[in-house]
């Protein structure tokens, strides 16, 4: 915290009672969070823990954060959790709202309600630590460092509680710092697709279903992650698996507008450029149907039930119908762009085998004895068919051949015969 001597300020407030918890809701700008709040090493008496807390807010996600306030017009947070010892914030409650005019709603509020309206003065002595949002705090911290050109500066819900510096202060103190931390649940991937207006990926992604054909209606299975539910008759992949395909377009193919994955989660770029995006993630699906016949044969039917039926099912099938073969040939014909453009990619990635039964997939992506599909093998079989399409595998020849023996349990199998 900063050493410089705090003024008073009087925060708008709201008083509230959970359980045996007491608390006060309340407005602060960025400014006074940045300089009178501090984060939860207060919690610990032992340094050596405190120096943990502190290691985790030093990733890359406060300057994400900082970035965001600087830049993204429809910022919102939710609210930070402070506790507050030392000092003496007094709470002033509205004694009356009342209205001259006879009748007005105003009026009829009880002495509860009135009991917690009101205001907080913190006399700048108070220690305040945050208990929930320190990569927020974080965030808002490197931004005011930065200069952050707010004018005026944006305001923040702040929710204060009571720390007291005994053992039992500490202990119940803790207890809430991890209750509301392990209660607090990421959003999850099928949200993010359906509802984030910043991610890339899930834009461009409800742009592919909603104004294209290449996965409307049914061709598209709504489930968020890359399990292709086995009921499924009419769809190339899931949802999850699109944008994780999206991702590595983005990410990992050679060309202008690639960025790195969190430049591309949180920071909506322009129209122009957010359609260059759909553009390029549009035309890779129009390509790949142009070079693998199966994929042709699936986005050009009417009703995809019977090219599904073909290439997906017990007998195996192809491996682009298969989210893990979507993956792994994307990611092969990302590393193919370091050498030629993303069209002579895809046309050379095609003269691979496909069929599930045949090496390299039979043993590290198809079981032929339980007729299913693993997906512990991801890495060596994209090196193995990167091996068949040249000299692009990581590893060299020796090391390949002994990890393809070791993870299909196939002590004299060869490594699978280059493609012409």
């Amino acid at each position: 915290m900063s050493k410089a001597k705090k003024t008073q300020i009087i925060l708008p407030a709201l008083r509230g009672i959970m359980g045996d918890w007491v608390y006060y809701s309340c407005l602060m700008n960025l400014d006074e969070i940045s300089n009178r709040v501090d984060f939860a090493d207060e919690v610990h008496k032992s340094k050596n823990l405190s120096d943990m807390i502190q290691r985790q807010l030093k990733g890359d996600r406060s300057a994400q954060i900082a970035e965001y306030l600087k830049t993204q017009k429809e910022r919102f947070f939710n609210s930070l959790v402070i506790a507050t010892y030392k000092g003496q914030p007094n709470w002033h409650a509205i004694s009356s709202v009342r209205q001259k005019s006879k009748g007005h709603e105003l009026n009829s509020l009880d002495e509860e309600t009135l009991g917690s309206v009101g205001f907080l003065t913190l006399h700048g002595d108070e220690k305040l630590f945050a208990l929930d949002g320190q990569h927020r705090l974080a965030g808002v911290k490197k931004a005011m460092k930065a200069g952050l050109e707010q004018n005026p500066l944006d305001e923040v819900s702040v929710i204060f509680v009571a720390h007291e510096v005994t053992k039992k202060g500490l202990e119940r103190t803790r207890r809430l710092f991890t209750t509301l931390n392990k209660t607090a649940r990421p959003v999850s991937k099928g949200d993010i697709i359906a509802l984030d207006e910043d991610d890339v990926m899930a834009i461009c992604v409800r742009r592919l279903i909603e104004d294209t054909n290449l996965f409307s209606g049914d061709r598209i299975a709504f489930v968020a992650s890359n399990n292709m539910p086995v009921k499924n008759t009419t769809s190339l992949t899931t949802i999850g698996n699109l944008y994780d395909v999206l991702m590595i377009l983005f990410t990992s193919t050679q060309w202008a507008l690639r960025e790195p994955k969190s430049a591309l989660l949180r920071s909506r770029p322009n129209d122009t450029v957010l359609k260059q995006y759909f553009d390029y993630a549009q035309s890779y699906f129009v390509m790949l149907r142009q070079s693998f016949a199966e994929l042709e044969s699936f986005f050009s039917a009417t009703s995809p039930e019977t090219t599904v039926a073909k290439h997906r099912g017990n007998h195996g099938g192809k491996a682009l119908f298969r989210p893990i073969g979507l993956e792994i040939i994307t990611r092969v014909i990302a590393r193919l762009t370091k050498d030629m453009s993303l069209e002579e990619s895809i046309k050379r990635t095609a003269k691979l085998p496909r069929d599930l039964t045949v090496p390299p997939y039979k043993g590290l992506m198809w079981d032929t004895g339980k007729k299913t599909i693993t997906n512990a093998h991801k890495a060596t079989l994209r090196e193995v068919l990167l091996h068949m399409l040249g000299d692009y595998a990581k590893w060299n020849e020796d090391a390949l051949l002994t990890r393809y023996r070791r993870e299909t349990g196939d002590h004299a199998v060869a490594l699978p015969k280059r493609v012409v």
